[in-house]
């Protein structure tokens, strides 16, 4: 009982960081490239979704692509709107959809999204 509870604070503690880490604008040339999701949180806790097939690629041009495992995919424009991306899926003709970028760095990404009202932490790595 003891070390889940020291687990949670650790988890919360680090989140909090990160969150007072990204108050300054966001870059977009850190968002260029290809990211691979590595860790995804619902709820406050760790998600079961496998991520080996998750992955985005932001282009310079403001092009996006995303694949996930359930061959889903996605394709079409994107761009920054304060500390959220925006992004426009032009291959399903799909509406915009925005997530809060709560975490950028050369090699680190933390998206807040809400899933079906559903909050979750999406963590990804760069690989290119």
């Amino acid at each position: 009982m003891r070390s889940s509870t020291l687990l949670k604070f650790t988890v919360y503690f680090t989140l909090t960081i990160l969150f007072a880490a990204c108050d300054s604008a966001i870059d977009k040339t850190q968002l260029h490239g290809s990211w691979q999701a590595v860790s995804l949180t619902e709820n406050g806790q760790p998600g079961s979704t496998d991520l080996s097939q998750t992955k985005f690629i932001f282009l310079p041009s403001g092009q996006y692509e995303y694949r996930s495992n359930s061959n889903y995919k996605e394709q079409g424009t994107y761009f920054i709107d304060g500390k959220s991306l925006v992004s426009k899926d032009t291959l399903n003709a799909g509406l915009p959809k925005s997530v809060k970028i709560e975490f950028i760095s050369a090699d680190s990404l933390l998206f807040n999204m809400n899933s079906n009202g559903i909050p979750q932490l999406l963590g990804l790595k760069k690989v290119k």
